[in-house]
């Protein structure tokens, strides 16, 4: 079977304003991300330093065109701040001098956004997803950049990302249609600001002026969290197996993995409150269980369904790539919690194992034929392959996470 995500888009009620002569107060960044290397880096056989190869080729030969800023962002992740583009221009450069918009903070004042769309171009299908990827590529907050043909610097997208979105402390209503859409904010934000951040910004198509937390923000994001994987802690307790319905956790992009991530980062930044400092912890107990029978469904389907094998590995590469990044990202963050070298070695074989599996259908050797007649199915590749080295490369210490 072909699991498929939903995404639930919710209307959220009007926050409580604030008086309109405080408005607008939108903060710099106060904390600058710190490179976190993983401890033990894992030494690599030959066969995963050729599925490295081929994921870290196939961004080069595909994320890197000039009219695919989804791709790009993709491809700093993986490979990190200092990409060349197919035309010669600088990646972070080009995003912004070609994407980027400047909106009005205050007289004189502008912040920097980037759009959903650019006509038919998709730019941020989820809002700060370019944000959150020069994070975790590197890019410091003081760089250098041109939008309209003025001076800028990164830490005008952080003002304008928060400038554009608001979180109401007493109510619990915000800008962000859904839970969906929140983990890239919340995981971009959190690197660049310390717990106490609040901010004041106007709500769109209003003159409200809303008082803003970010730790308010981050909580409400973990409970969500918690209350999506509720039913799989249940199962676990019971010891009982489940199946992917599209229920809880599995609604959210890419298996909810991005919600998992954004929370932990967060966890692991310091903000929320003090019971949230076991949250890692239970949820990386909860990545144990479910990934050895997701992948054991996957495996299963596989085999039982070989018209769908193309789909399905791909969704083989989506789960094995995204657990060891999560897990990976923990590893590096040097924290008390123990993630054996054991557990980072058997997700990085299931990886290569995946690529070795969509090596051998031709999946990368024709996904310049699929870029053309499978937009979906194409971008899914792309960005599988960028999450999956991600995890390789900070597995084996080539790359550090920004906490």
């Amino acid at each position: 079977m072909i699991w498929l995500l939903a995404f639930a888009c919710t209307g959220t009620p009007a926050p409580e304003s604030v008086a309109e002569e405080t408005c607008v107060s939108i903060p710099s960044p106060s904390h600058r991300p710190v490179a976190h290397h993983i401890e033990q880096p894992l030494v690599f056989d030959a066969a995963t330093v050729a599925a490295a190869k081929t994921l870290n080729d196939a961004l080069l030969d595909h994320a890197l065109q000039p009219d695919l800023p989804w791709a790009i962002g993709h491809a700093l992740v993986a490979l990190g701040p200092d990409l060349k583009l197919s035309n010669g221009s600088d990646a972070v450069d080009w995003m912004f001098s070609t994407y980027g918009e400047r909106i009005q903070l205050a007289d004189h004042d502008h912040g920097l956004v980037f759009p959903e769309n650019r006509g038919s171009t998709r730019v941020e299908p989820h809002p700060s997803l370019i944000l959150k990827a020069i994070t975790d590529a590197g890019v410091d907050s003081s760089r250098a950049i041109r939008v309209d043909g003025h001076n800028h610097t990164i830490a005008d997208l952080y003002r304008g990302t928060l400038a554009t979105h608001w979180h109401n402390t007493a109510t619990g209503s915000t800008s962000f249609p859904s839970l969906n859409d929140m983990p890239w904010s919340l995981m971009a934000l959190v690197s660049w600001s310390e717990p106490k951040t609040r901010w004041r910004s106007m709500s769109r198509g209003s003159t409200n002026c809303m008082e803003s937390s970010l730790s308010a923000f981050a909580q409400q994001v973990g409970a969500g969290l918690e209350t999506s994987t509720d039913f799989l802690a249940k199962a676990q307790s019971s010891g009982a197996s489940f199946q992917k319905r599209r229920q809880g956790i599995f609604k959210y992009t890419c298996g909810g993995a991005h919600l998992i991530q954004g929370v932990l980062h967060a966890d692991l930044r310091g903000f929320g409150e003090p019971s949230t400092s076991s949250r890692v912890g239970r949820q990386l107990e909860l990545l144990r269980y479910r990934f050895p029978i997701e992948l054991n469904q996957i495996d299963a389907a596989i085999e039982s369904n070989p018209k769908y094998r193309i789909p399905l590995a791909v969704q083989r590469l989506k789960l094995t790539g995204h657990t060891l990044e999560t897990v990976a990202r923990v590893a590096a963050a040097g924290t008390t919690i123990d993630i054996p070298q054991t557990e980072l070695r058997l997700l990085v074989k299931e990886v290569t194992t995946s690529v070795d599996l969509l090596r051998g259908l031709k999946v990368y050797q024709n996904l310049h034929i699929a870029q053309s007649e499978n937009e979906q199915f194409f971008l899914d590749v792309v960005g599988d392959s960028a999450h999956a080295l991600r995890g390789l490369s900070i597995a084996s210490g080539q790359r550090p996470v920004y906490y």
